[in-house]
């Protein structure tokens, strides 16, 4: 699914108008009815006392301004009482959309008030429901004043139990980074239209934006299927994920070999191992020192190959690349000479795809260039965390912190391979510029191995033949919606192991779900959280 800066929006908004004949005006028209379906389902699970509340639209100078409009006459001429709240006075500033709008609802003996009439807090605290349609996804820097006083009070109402229903984006987010200054709306629910903002699905913005549902509005489907940046759905991940005919064997669904381990340092090659078979290789090998292969016990699926950790043999290594389709590399090693040996062989002598983690980082340490030099254009993903892509890159950790997005793209163009930053909200990005955002996870995925388990799910989709950046994506995905799974049953004190051991029924769930559904989406759509299958699909 496409995923857009505000400037790309523009443009697909333009090109509607300007190649298919769509006027701003239906597409005004269509953005209001689904911000209007979403407040109708928001309303609906309110008190019957809130029932004779009026809906407050909060409507800024713009096109979002008149969207929330729109939405407010649909619900008044539904039998919802409604009052609108423009925040700018000057008609100069106002746009000939919402001047349109602001006619049509006087039109309706709708009230429409300004600041200067006085009572506005009152007014936000004593609403049904506040539809958010003061700034667009075109806002950057600090709210001035009086806006930050306004989305307080919204802020407050909302805290109260007000349901707050954003236009596009929670006005105070900046659209393309996802910035946050002083403040910004705190939603309850955000219907973006057209297609998915990277600032609405990036941290810190995604924090303000409550559920989060998609309506394109009639875009024609040209215009919103390609594009630099992507998310996934559930109907789109299982669209990705390899076919398996009935006739497959255990040799033609990949074979991974997981290298890394070390003492102390033995679970993290296992773990990855097991979310390689969970999600799906056929054959899963080991590949440590032999003094470590005792442990291989906990997991029993596996097969071993070894090298005598004191002295490795470039040649024993070689050998043991053997009828393999992906390695995945780096769990549990240590920053020793040792693994760098280890290293250096898989990377510059395996033909085939690696994804490498962990180890990787330190041992390249501001080196990102060596990883491209060794590979010499081979496929190869790499899988920091944060504090390891600074390490990787040089750089302080905060840096990567606050421009993720630049920093991924950054070290995939240097190490000439797809980079996937994990995090809150994972990012995929390739050395073309394509880039990836991944809706799917749960807190209960902070603990030990995790990322271990994400190490194998990517090399057993490699193994599978799929291409790297679709083969993160999809494991990232998947990786998040097992944790979510487990989220749902327990907030804390969940396994690795356990995580990866939820990958075949929710699969399986799935595809069921998927198979047994109509083919069109629901409008508006959810994009996020996403939903078990009883739940509804994406």
């Amino acid at each position: 699914m496409k995923v857009v800066t505000p400037d790309e929006m523009r443009e697909t908004d333009g090109r509607a108008v300007r190649d298919f004949g769509i006027s701003e005006e239906i597409l005004m028209e269509r953005a209001g009815m689904a911000v209007s379906r979403v407040c109708r389902e928001w309303l609906h699970r309110l008190p019957f006392r809130s029932g004779r509340r009026p809906v407050l639209a909060v409507a800024g100078g713009g096109h979002n301004g008149a969207d929330s409009l729109v939405a407010l006459r649909d619900l008044v001429s539904l039998g919802y009482p409604g009052e609108a709240l423009v925040v700018v006075k000057e008609e100069s500033r106002q746009s000939a959309a919402l001047l349109r709008e602001i006619d049509r609802l006087r039109r309706m003996d709708v009230p429409v008030r300004f600041p200067s009439d006085g009572g506005n807090r009152h007014r936000i605290s004593h609403a049904a429901l506040i539809i958010d349609g003061i700034l667009g996804t075109g806002f950057r820097g600090d709210l001035p004043e009086d806006l930050v006083l306004l989305v307080e009070a919204m802020n407050q109402s909302a805290q109260a139990g007000v349901p707050v229903v954003s236009v596009d984006i929670p006005s105070g987010v900046d659209g393309r980074s996802g910035a946050v200054g002083r403040t910004a709306v705190r939603a309850s629910a955000t219907v973006t239209l057209g297609a998915p903002k990277w600032g609405l699905l990036v941290d810190p913005g995604t924090r303000y934006a409550g559920e989060i549902r998609l309506s394109r509005i009639g875009f024609p489907s040209a215009l919103l299927s390609e594009g630099p940046g992507s998310c996934l759905s559930v109907r789109e991940a299982i669209a990705l994920l390899p076919k398996r005919f009935p006739e497959i064997h255990k040799g033609q669904a990949g074979h991974v070999l997981i290298a890394g381990g070390s003492p102390g340092k033995t679970g993290a090659p296992l773990l990855a191992a097991r979310g390689a078979l969970r999600a799906g290789a056929g054959l899963v090998t080991l590949l440590w020192d032999r003094e470590l292969s005792g442990y291989a016990s906990a997991l029993p699926e596996v097969m071993g190959r070894f090298f005598h950790l004191s002295d490795p043999d470039p040649e024993e290594i070689r050998r043991a690349f053997e009828g393999i389709d992906a390695v995945g590399c780096g769990p549990g090693l240590p920053d020793e000479g040792w693994a760098r040996i280890l290293m250096e062989t898989l990377l510059s002598e395996f033909s085939g795809p690696i994804v490498a983690d962990a180890g990787t980082f330190s041992l390249f340490a501001a080196r990102p260039e060596r990883v491209a030099e060794l590979r010499g254009g081979k496929k190869i993903v790499l899988t920091p965390h944060p504090g390891e892509l600074g390490r990787f890159l040089g750089v302080e950790t905060p840096a990567v912190l606050m421009n993720p997005l630049e920093m991924a793209l950054d070290g995939a163009r240097k190490a000439n391979g797809v980079l996937l930053l994990k995090g809150a909200r994972t990012i995929v990005a390739d050395p073309a510029g394509r880039h990836y955002v991944n809706l799917t996870g749960d807190p209960v995925m902070a603990g030990a191995g995790m990322g271990d388990v994400l190490t194998g799910m990517i090399a057993a989709f490699l193994g599978q033949k799929m291409e790297p950046f679709e083969a993160s994506c999809l494991a990232a995905f998947l990786h998040g919606a097992a944790g979510e799974r487990l989220g749902r049953r327990s907030s804390r004190g969940r396994l690795a192991s356990e995580m990866a051991d939820e990958l075949p029924a929710l699969l399986s769930e799935w595809e069921q779900a998927v198979g047994a559904a109509p083919h069109p989406e629901e409008e508006p759509q959810t994009l996020w959280p996403v939903l078990p299958p009883g739940g509804g699909l994406r």
